[in-house]
Protein backbone atom coordinates (compact mmCIF):
# COMPACT_ATOMS: atom_id res chain seq x y z
CA UNK A 1 0.00 0.00 0.00
CA UNK A 2 1.25 3.50 -0.05
CA UNK A 3 0.18 6.93 1.68
CA UNK A 4 -3.13 8.19 1.20
CA UNK A 5 -3.85 10.69 -1.84
CA UNK A 6 -3.80 14.72 -1.96
CA UNK A 7 -6.09 16.23 -3.76
CA UNK A 8 -3.63 17.57 -5.78
CA UNK A 9 -2.63 13.58 -6.66
CA UNK A 10 -6.98 13.09 -7.09
CA UNK A 11 -6.76 15.43 -9.98
CA UNK A 12 -3.55 15.08 -11.54
CA UNK A 13 -5.14 11.06 -12.23
CA UNK A 14 -8.46 11.93 -13.11
CA UNK A 15 -7.28 14.52 -15.55
CA UNK A 16 -4.27 11.38 -17.27
CA UNK A 17 -7.68 9.26 -17.09
CA UNK A 18 -9.72 11.98 -19.19
CA UNK A 19 -6.72 12.52 -21.72
CA UNK A 20 -6.15 8.75 -21.94
CA UNK A 21 -9.86 8.28 -22.71
CA UNK A 22 -9.82 11.12 -25.38
CA UNK A 23 -7.02 10.24 -26.92
CA UNK A 24 -5.29 12.79 -25.71
CA UNK A 25 -1.35 11.39 -25.84
CA UNK A 26 0.76 14.42 -25.67
CA UNK A 27 -1.07 15.59 -22.31
CA UNK A 28 -1.24 12.18 -21.30
CA UNK A 29 2.56 12.37 -21.54
CA UNK A 30 2.98 15.61 -19.75
CA UNK A 31 1.51 14.46 -17.04
CA UNK A 32 3.68 11.47 -16.50
CA UNK A 33 6.49 13.50 -16.99
CA UNK A 34 5.64 15.66 -14.50
CA UNK A 35 4.48 13.07 -12.14
CA UNK A 36 6.24 9.87 -12.21
CA UNK A 37 4.29 8.16 -9.20
CA UNK A 38 1.25 8.43 -11.60
CA UNK A 39 0.43 4.77 -11.94
CA UNK A 40 0.38 4.66 -8.10
CA UNK A 41 -2.14 7.48 -8.32
CA UNK A 42 -4.33 5.69 -10.72
CA UNK A 43 -4.44 2.13 -8.63
CA UNK A 44 -5.15 4.46 -5.40
CA UNK A 45 -8.41 6.01 -7.59
CA UNK A 46 -8.99 2.47 -8.88
CA UNK A 47 -9.19 1.73 -5.16
CA UNK A 48 -11.95 3.84 -4.70
CA UNK A 49 -14.12 3.19 -7.53
CA UNK A 50 -13.95 -0.52 -7.50
CA UNK A 51 -14.72 -0.23 -3.92
CA UNK A 52 -18.12 1.72 -4.50
CA UNK A 53 -18.95 -0.89 -7.38
CA UNK A 54 -17.97 -4.26 -6.21
CA UNK A 55 -18.62 -3.91 -2.70
CA UNK A 56 -21.01 -6.50 -1.13
CA UNK A 57 -24.62 -4.58 0.18
CA UNK A 58 -24.85 -2.59 3.37
CA UNK A 59 -27.46 -3.73 6.23
CA UNK A 60 -30.26 -1.68 4.99
CA UNK A 61 -30.01 -3.01 1.35
CA UNK A 62 -31.18 -6.56 -0.33
CA UNK A 63 -29.36 -9.55 0.88
CA UNK A 64 -26.62 -10.24 -1.42
CA UNK A 65 -26.44 -12.77 -3.94
CA UNK A 66 -23.84 -14.83 -5.27
CA UNK A 67 -23.16 -12.12 -8.28
CA UNK A 68 -22.65 -9.98 -5.32
CA UNK A 69 -19.76 -12.10 -3.57
CA UNK A 70 -18.24 -12.83 -7.12
CA UNK A 71 -18.14 -9.28 -8.17
CA UNK A 72 -16.90 -8.07 -4.58
CA UNK A 73 -13.99 -10.76 -5.23
CA UNK A 74 -13.42 -9.80 -8.69
CA UNK A 75 -12.56 -6.72 -7.85
CA UNK A 76 -9.89 -7.29 -5.46
CA UNK A 77 -8.12 -9.67 -7.69
CA UNK A 78 -8.34 -6.52 -9.81
CA UNK A 79 -6.74 -4.36 -7.68
CA UNK A 80 -4.37 -6.35 -6.64
CA UNK A 81 -3.32 -7.02 -10.32
CA UNK A 82 -3.02 -3.13 -10.48
CA UNK A 83 -1.14 -2.68 -7.44
CA UNK A 84 1.78 -5.64 -9.21
CA UNK A 85 1.44 -4.10 -12.36
CA UNK A 86 2.43 -0.42 -11.03
CA UNK A 87 5.27 -1.48 -9.73
CA UNK A 88 7.06 -1.42 -13.21
CA UNK A 89 6.92 2.45 -13.15
CA UNK A 90 5.62 5.44 -15.31
CA UNK A 91 5.54 3.24 -18.19
CA UNK A 92 2.89 1.11 -16.73
CA UNK A 93 0.49 4.54 -16.31
CA UNK A 94 -1.46 3.95 -20.43
CA UNK A 95 -1.92 0.80 -19.45
CA UNK A 96 -3.43 1.10 -16.01
CA UNK A 97 -5.25 3.66 -17.39
CA UNK A 98 -6.75 2.13 -20.36
CA UNK A 99 -7.94 -0.92 -17.48
CA UNK A 100 -9.54 1.79 -15.13
CA UNK A 101 -11.75 2.93 -17.88
CA UNK A 102 -12.32 -0.09 -19.30
CA UNK A 103 -13.28 -1.33 -15.99
CA UNK A 104 -15.56 1.99 -15.52
CA UNK A 105 -17.04 1.60 -18.88
CA UNK A 106 -17.86 -2.26 -18.75
CA UNK A 107 -19.01 -3.03 -14.77
CA UNK A 108 -20.05 0.32 -13.43
CA UNK A 109 -21.73 2.68 -16.96
CA UNK A 110 -24.77 1.85 -18.26
CA UNK A 111 -24.89 1.35 -22.00
CA UNK A 112 -26.05 5.19 -22.16
CA UNK A 113 -23.74 6.82 -20.34
CA UNK A 114 -21.25 9.17 -20.77
CA UNK A 115 -17.96 7.93 -19.70
CA UNK A 116 -16.49 11.36 -19.34
CA UNK A 117 -19.34 12.20 -17.03
CA UNK A 118 -18.62 8.61 -14.98
CA UNK A 119 -15.07 10.16 -14.56
CA UNK A 120 -15.69 13.36 -13.42
CA UNK A 121 -18.95 11.93 -10.91
CA UNK A 122 -16.14 9.39 -9.35
CA UNK A 123 -13.40 12.36 -9.09
CA UNK A 124 -15.64 14.20 -7.17
CA UNK A 125 -16.75 11.27 -4.67
CA UNK A 126 -13.08 10.93 -4.39
CA UNK A 127 -12.27 14.93 -3.36
CA UNK A 128 -15.38 14.57 -1.29
CA UNK A 129 -13.91 11.64 0.66
CA UNK A 130 -10.36 13.17 0.92
CA UNK A 131 -12.20 16.22 2.85
CA UNK A 132 -14.45 13.91 4.92
CA UNK A 133 -11.25 11.84 5.95
CA UNK A 134 -9.29 15.40 6.81
CA UNK A 135 -12.09 16.39 9.08
CA UNK A 136 -12.03 12.98 10.63
CA UNK A 137 -8.54 13.11 11.19
CA UNK A 138 -8.81 16.53 12.40
CA UNK A 139 -11.38 15.40 14.78
CA UNK A 140 -9.22 12.82 16.11
CA UNK A 141 -5.82 15.07 16.39
CA UNK A 142 -8.51 17.79 18.44
CA UNK A 143 -10.78 15.85 20.35
CA UNK A 144 -13.82 17.62 22.22
CA UNK A 145 -14.84 16.81 25.34
CA UNK A 146 -18.41 16.37 25.43
CA UNK A 147 -18.76 15.44 29.34
CA UNK A 148 -19.34 17.78 32.03
CA UNK A 149 -16.72 19.37 34.57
Amino acid sequence: MFEPLTEEAVASAFDYLRAVQAGDARTAGDLVVAEPRMPAFLTGIAEGIVEAGTSLPGPDDDAPTWDSFTLEALGKVFLHALRNWQQAGPDAAPGIAQTVISFVTAILCEEHDDIAHALAVYESCAKGRLLLDARAASAAAYPVNTTAP
